[in-house]
């Protein structure tokens, strides 16, 4: 039965991340800034054991609103991964009173239709 705390502790821990992070897109669609970003580096994270189980992930770096420079990563589809290379643009959202929160744009664009559809944006 102790192997149960730990288990649920873990859960919760993940739900309780799920919920932040939607949150922050929440944030980002509704008062987020432009800013253009620069990939730094693609590169892929996860165990290599286990077949399919590594994301695909962008670094990136951007100046904010408020002047200062941020290095953030993101989870990307197959199709988003092939489409940058190290050094290119990226379109990215960042909320202008926490410019340390960003998501690539179209990542936010997507938040913002869910928030259209169910009328809270």
């Amino acid at each position: 039965m102790t192997w149960l705390i730990p288990i649920l502790l873990m859960i919760a821990a993940f739900v309780g991340f799920g919920v932040w992070r939607g949150r922050q897109f929440g944030e980002l669609a509704r008062r987020g800034v432009p800013v253009t970003g620069r990939i730094v580096r693609k590169f892929r994270a996860g165990s290599a054991e286990m077949s399919g189980s590594r994301s695909r992930r962008l670094a990136f770096t951007y100046t904010g609103p408020d002047g200062r420079e941020f290095r953030r990563a993101a989870s990307v589809s197959i199709g988003k991964w092939a489409e940058y290379e190290e050094g290119s643009a990226i379109a990215l959202i960042c909320l202008p009173d926490d410019p340390g929160v960003s998501a690539p744009a179209w990542l936010v664009e997507l938040a913002r239709e869910a928030l259209a559809k169910k009328g809270r944006l």
